[in-house]
């Protein structure tokens, strides 16, 4: 009786002694809850969650090790609750079981799928999950808090992955600085040198490697502080701000030649580096679209983009792109915006970037996007911005690879007929829908050509031009054509203004302006206006610049109670 009473405390001993028997359910899922209380931590629900993410990957690399093809052709996933989870374990092969310091990181295997974004209480589904506000962090921040210089090296690591997806987590606190020439060994590759790249994520994999509704933040490096990347991942709808690179690559660096990475739905804001702030650029067809690149620093050049592809021994390949994007800096300086270092250049379409005048390209402009409020981190649009049904549906839905129907606010990605510049769509539909819009000079004229889709209290437009596309004049009125400013059929518009009226246009609009003041006051108004025609005989910049140079049009719609917002810019084409 002694003897079976001794027996019972010792398995009561080496039950609270011995880690639980880690068990994904029947169709592979393991639960992570870093405050769970009770339970047998087996990861089976969220109230058998295991409390550290660390240990759930370490299981399945174990798992890996004594069978390659442990989940044959299938996938785990990992549901991960909010909260902030650190690696426990070594990064190398040799010791990966082991804590490590600094070499400690989060290696995920391939087929491993990482979904963060779940609230700590209850039984939640993926129908409950917001990365947003259920924050999920996985943190290299393993010393002493907020001290960087003690930092892991790398905070997540997936070098074999031809099936992978991080969604809904948030990766921080990566210091990569050491000086060590000595590589870490993980699976999928040796690299030697790694400790001082890629402090947030090392990655290498092919188009099944998705990256989405993920922050990338606060991360340090000698080269790619926000992650190194191999191969052609696609990061939809994530989140790059505020990592910190000695060299290249503060936000993402894409090392490999001859890959085509896409990017879709993203913001790079407060990266800085040397060279390219936030995306440094070796891959011949990396695809960038519906990104905004903003208030990025870089000290040598391309605060948004460096670019250093150029023909190698495979030529012919296509050149990277970049669609239905916003470049720009609240404080611009004498730093390039976009640098392309190589001999493939950058492909540039319907985006705007901020520089000099707009890039080369169909749909391209340089005119300040309007943002909501840049100085608190606003990058969604105000209605009179011009990125607002700017951008090009077709192209957005040839890249959109993970059939993505949301922005990076989560809102509708597509409201009204055409798709916003940048990573946010507007929520409001535009009292006018604009069609195609074009504007050629011929034969000393200008002829402005427009259609709009549908209109809602509609009043009159004014037809502008600019010879750097930054300052702006008025140079015709056209009147609505819908009855009562309403209309849901397609409408055609077009004034033809010839070039030597344009001087003249700030007097006759004046004149049109003050036709209402009394008689007794039309001595002064008449002498004022000798006096504007007289000085707008003169050729303009605006006259000089569509004889000679560059000129630029946009179209302004003003509503019947005085509200205006501005269509796209365009070139003015000369026949």
């Amino acid at each position: 009786m002694k003897k079976t009473y001794l027996l019972f405390l010792l398995s009561l001993c080496l039950a609270g002694v011995l880690p639980a028997q880690i068990t994904p359910t029947a169709d592979r899922i393991l639960y992570v809850n870093k405050t769970v209380s009770g339970g047998n931590g087996s990861g089976s629900s969220w109230t058998n969650a295991i409390p550290e993410l660390a240990d759930a990957l370490k299981w399945a690399r174990e798992q890996y090790d004594a069978n390659n093809n442990w989940l044959a052709g299938d996938s785990l996933r990992i549901l991960i609750a909010e909260g902030t989870y650190k690696p426990l374990y070594d990064a190398d092969n040799s010791r990966y079981q082991n804590d490590g310091a600094r070499d400690n990181a989060f290696v995920v295997m391939d087929r491993v799928h990482l979904y963060g974004g779940f609230p700590s209480a209850g039984n939640p589904g993926m129908g409950q999950r917001n990365w947003k506000t259920y924050v999920t962090t996985l943190s290299g921040d393993i010393g002493i808090q907020n001290d960087p210089s003690d930092n892991a090296y790398h905070v997540l690591i997936s070098m074999r992955a031809t099936n992978l997806h991080l969604d809904g987590i948030k990766i921080s606190g990566g210091t990569a600085n050491s000086t060590s020439t000595t590589g870490l060994s993980v699976p999928g590759a040796t690299i030697s040198f790694i400790r001082n790249t890629g402090a947030g994520l090392l990655l290498r994999g092919g188009r099944s490697l998705r990256v989405s509704n993920v922050e990338i933040s606060g991360n340090m490096a000698g080269y790619a502080a926000g992650g190194y990347i191999f191969g052609s991942p696609a990061f939809i709808n994530i989140l790059v701000r505020n990592n910190a690179a000695v060299e290249s690559g503060g936000g993402l660096h894409f090392t490999d030649a001859y890959d085509s990475p896409i990017i879709t739905g993203a913001v790079f804001t407060g990266n800085t580096a040397k060279l390219g702030a936030a995306i440094y650029n070796r891959a011949d067809s990396l695809v960038l679209i519906n990104t905004t690149i903003v208030d990025n620093t870089a000290t040598n050049a391309g605060n948004s983009i460096y670019s250093t592809v150029s023909d190698g021994p495979v030529p012919g390949v296509r050149n990277p792109v970049l669609i239905n994007s916003i470049l720009w800096n609240s404080q611009p300086g004498a730093v390039s915006m976009m640098e392309n270092a190589g001999n493939k250049a950058f492909e540039v379409a319907h985006s705007i970037v901020q520089g000099a005048a707009p890039p080369a390209g169909t749909g391209n402009s340089n005119a300040n996007p309007l943002f909501t409020n840049a100085g608190s981190g606003n990058y969604t649009l105000m209605e009179a911005s011009p990125a607002v049904n700017a951008g090009n549906n077709q192209l957005w839905n040839a890249a959109n690879v993970s059939g993505t129907t949301v922005d990076l606010a989560g809102n509708a990605r597509l409201v009204g007929n055409s798709i916003d510049m940048g990573a946010f769509e507007l929520q409001t539909v535009l009292p006018v829908m604009f069609g195609s819009f074009r504007a050629t000079l011929k034969n000393g004229q200008l002829l402005f050509n427009w259609n709009t889709e549908t209109e809602t209290n509609n009043d009159h437009f004014l037809v502008q031009v600019s010879a750097d596309g930054a300052s702006w004049e008025t140079v015709g009125t056209v009147q609505s054509k819908a009855t009562t400013g309403n209309s849901h059929t397609v409408l055609e518009y077009a004034i033809t203004i010839p070039l030597t009226m344009l001087g003249l246009s700030a007097g006759f609009l004046s004149l049109g302006a003050m036709a209402y003041k009394r008689r007794r006051r039309a001595l002064p108004v008449a002498a004022f206006l000798v006096c504007i025609l007289s000085f707008a005989c003169h050729k303009t910049g605006i006259v000089k610049s569509a004889e000679t140079g560059t000129l630029f049009a946009r179209l302004v719609q003003v509503d019947k109670d005085g509200a205006q917002r501005v269509s796209k810019t365009i070139q003015v084409v000369r026949e």
